[in-house]
């Protein structure tokens, strides 16, 4: 390999692919069993010699721990702070507290600049949070450096925390830290405290400790969502993990394998299956913004390792967990090393907790791989994978020395197993993200999203096969997965997961391709066997109108593809398709200009260009086709941004109806829409006299709560805190507007 350039990983496994059908190795991996073929790479010289210089690039040493770059992103974070840019200081002093070695005075130094921010954003916990982090550090390091005086810090992170304690009204708390700064400030450090803090602190002067009046009332702070709160729900509940809804019954036949079935009928928002992972990754574009252990958001306060500088927890406890489990044998170098190669890094996850020999580990490999269906080639460079993590586990760690019992082979055959069966039963952990006021900025009022943040492996939920129509809902809370009828389900009839191929997205040959493609069968599922129904919603989401008459035509978008002319069968004339594509080029080429105008916040021109875009395609295409609705959408946002919430809401109204037929009256992505139209319509000041708005406003609020509680809810588990106190508060707002409050 060349001196200083790093080759990426899918790069490597292009040339020892060339490498292996040049040198007839292909041929002997051909022929050789499933369980040998590890050992097999593992034999080759050549293979086994460009996987460890891969493994020993001093690229993947970014993920060390580094004083001089935790220095320099904290001074970074202080020049941003002369600037009051708060938030951006919080993220980099988070930057700096990774980068710096664990206990060290840089560590220290970050938690103390973050507790600055954190106290100046009014974050009372999070800011004593981190004085207490910088505390036990200091107060147990030798520090030589003149830039930094001990006694001065010290002083100062207690005189903050004293600010804290009163702002949280605990005084009592508060009273014993004057006392001991005082001390300190007299006899011990000999530093003077200033008249103003004095001032401040006053009144702790006249508090009495041993008056029960005065008791310092701490308010629980852990009913956020986080771990904890689950379990202690599920306790409440007295719920065992994996949950499974008794009107579930497990069957199996030879065509489906093993199934659910309603053993009795099943209504709409009923829930079905809670269940923790297994085993589960973060994706790396998420190691900062969620926990790397529960998958709790990082919105302010979160730790770093003790020994790498990528990943980030939520609290104490979840750093422990995951450093006692699985994280000691992934840290420094080798969170470096998982970002470049994928759903692999879910397969060593799984090989690190079946091979601790003390979980059920017969409910993984019952699991299906179709390894015998890959073909040589993929399955090739799924061993080279496989042969490059039991390296790593061999050279960049002491598994082996911890567990002596295992043996090398056997360790390697499990990370290519797992790693074939993940490709058919590995599921996604997606967060729900609402619009939250919070924010500051209404660009969140119209950009909701479920982003995939992480792949995990849910043995029960993994036996609910696939529909292109499922019956069911998958969401995440944290890690946990929450299954929920879709839709009334009747007694007898099978209990389907969408894998991803879905017919209100994809059209149906399509799915049948990707379906055939990732999990090896041919769907026969209801919609699938009835082309019609398929058909029916395209018409609808991919629609054209004639160019004379303006009468919709049986013609979609997908059959400009595929042939010549379409046929109006109100004024009987065919048309070209090549003139139908022109039309839709000019407009797609209008459409895409404007957004680039709303990409450098030129509203109002965008607005003109998009609207133009929007006229060019209503010659073509009916009102509920999807790139109307499109267009509808991005006038939407322009309006908000610009301020005009009476022009957004008008065009979020008109795509309304186009997104409830495609995507159901219950789906999450009306859901979202009522919740966006809602918080328009909450802006919008000239709404606040008309009481039939007022009382629209309220209906779209509360219909989207009940989606989203049906699709999204288990038990009293808050399933996104920040969206939910959102839409409540709309709620309350929109009943005082009522009441002529406001």
């Amino acid at each position: 390999m060349p001196v200083n350039t790093f080759i990426r990983w899918e790069n490597l496994m292009d040339v020892l692919t060339h490498y292996s059908v040049n040198n007839s190795f292909m041929e002997t991996f051909k022929h050789t069993a499933n369980n040998e073929k590890i050992n097999l790479c593992m034999q080759n010289e050549f293979i086994r010699s460009c996987l460890e210089k891969w493994l020993d690039d001093s690229k993947f040493n970014e993920s060390l721990k580094n004083s001089t770059r935790s220095k320099e992103t904290r001074l970074a974070a202080n020049e941003e702070f002369k600037m009051n840019r708060l938030e951006l200081c919080c993220k980099l002093y988070t930057k700096a507290a990774q980068f710096a070695p664990d206990k060290s005075i840089e560590s220290a130094l970050a938690f103390s600049n973050r507790s600055a921010m954190y106290l100046r954003l009014n974050k009372y916990q999070e800011c004593l949070k981190d004085i207490d982090a910088s505390l036990n550090i200091l107060e147990n390091l030798d520090i030589n450096e003149k830039e930094v005086h001990k006694g001065q810090l010290i002083m100062k992170l207690l005189k903050r925390k004293i600010e804290c304690l009163m702002a949280l009204k605990q005084y009592e708390s508060a009273k014993t830290n004057w006392e001991n700064v005082l001390e300190l400030s007299k006899n011990i450090y000999k530093i003077p405290l200033e008249d103003k803090f004095i001032k401040k602190c006053k009144i702790l002067l006249d508090y009495d400790k041993n008056d029960s009046n005065n008791k310092d009332i701490v308010k629980n702070i852990n009913e956020m969502l986080t771990e904890d709160l689950i379990k202690k729900t599920l306790d409440k509940n007295e719920i065992t993990l994996p949950f499974k809804s008794s009107k579930l019954q497990l069957c199996y036949t030879e065509a489906k394998g093993r199934h659910f079935v309603a053993s009795t009928k099943i209504k709409y928002g009923e829930l079905l299956i809670f269940e923790n992972p297994f085993a589960f990754v973060l994706l790396p574009e998420y190691y900062s913004s969620f926990c790397y252990n529960c998958c709790a958001p990082l919105k302010y306060y979160s730790i770093p390792c003790d020994n790498c500088c990528t990943i980030l927890f939520c609290d104490n406890k979840c750093l422990q967990e995951a450093k006692n489990s699985y994280h000691r044998w992934e840290c420094k170098q080798g969170t470096s090393i998982f970002k470049c190669i994928g759903i692999a890094h879910l397969a060593l996850r799984l090989t690190l907790e079946t091979s601790q020999g003390n979980r059920n580990n017969d409910q993984i490999y019952n699991l299906l791989t179709h390894i015998d269906d890959f073909k040589s080639l993929e399955l090739y460079q799924y061993s080279l994978t496989a042969t490059l993590l039991l390296i790593y586990l061999q050279k960049k760690t002491d598994f082996f020395e911890k567990h002596p019992n295992l043996a090398m082979s056997s360790v390697g055959n499990e990370l290519l197993h797992h790693m074939t069966r993940l490709v058919c039963n590995g599921n996604a952990i997606s967060t729900h993200l609402m619009s939250d006021h919070e924010s500051g900025s209404f660009t969140s009022i119209i950009d909701e999203s479920q982003p995939r943040i992480g792949t995990a492996i849910f043995p029960t939920s993994s036996l609910l096969n696939h529909s292109c129509d499922p019956n069911i809902f998958s969401s995440n809370i944290l890690k946990y997965v929450v299954i929920k009828a879709s839709r009334d389900i009747n007694k007898g009839e099978e209990i389907t997961n969408c894998y991803g191929p879905n017919f209100r997205r994809m059209r149906l040959v399509d799915r049948q391709i990707s379906l055939k493609e990732q999990y090896h069968f041919d769907c026969k599922c209801s919609i699938c066997m009835d082309p019609q129904k398929d058909d029916m919603l395209f018409k609808i989401v991919e629609g054209l109108v004639c160019f004379l008459c303006h009468n919709e035509i049986s013609a979609t978008l997908s059959d400009l593809d595929v042939n010549d002319t379409v046929y109006c069968d109100f004024c009987f004339k065919h048309f070209r398709t090549l003139d139908f594509k022109r039309r839709l080029l000019k407009a797609d080429k209008t459409y895409n200009k404007g957004i680039k105008e709303l990409e450098v916040n030129n509203f109002f021109k965008a607005i003109n260009v998009i609207s133009e875009s929007l006229r060019l395609y209503t010659l073509v295409l009916n009102q509920k086709n999807s790139n109307i609705t499109k267009c509808e959408d991005s006038i939407a946002k322009c309006f908000a941004l610009a301020g005009d919430y009476e022009n957004c809401y008008m065009y979020l109204e008109r795509s309304f109806d186009a997104i409830e037929d495609r995507f159901g009256k219950n789906s999450l992505e009306v859901a979202y829409e009522l919740d966006k139209i809602s918080d328009v319509m909450v802006n919008n000041l000239d709404m606040r006299k008309n009481r039939n708005l007022i009382h629209k406003a309220l209906k779209y609020v509360r219909r989207s709560m009940e989606i989203f509680h049906a699709n999204l809810s288990a038990w009293d588990i808050p399933y996104n805190e920040s969206g939910l106190a959102n839409i409540k508060h709309k709620e309350n707002i929109l009943l005082q507007f009522l009441e002529g409050r406001f």
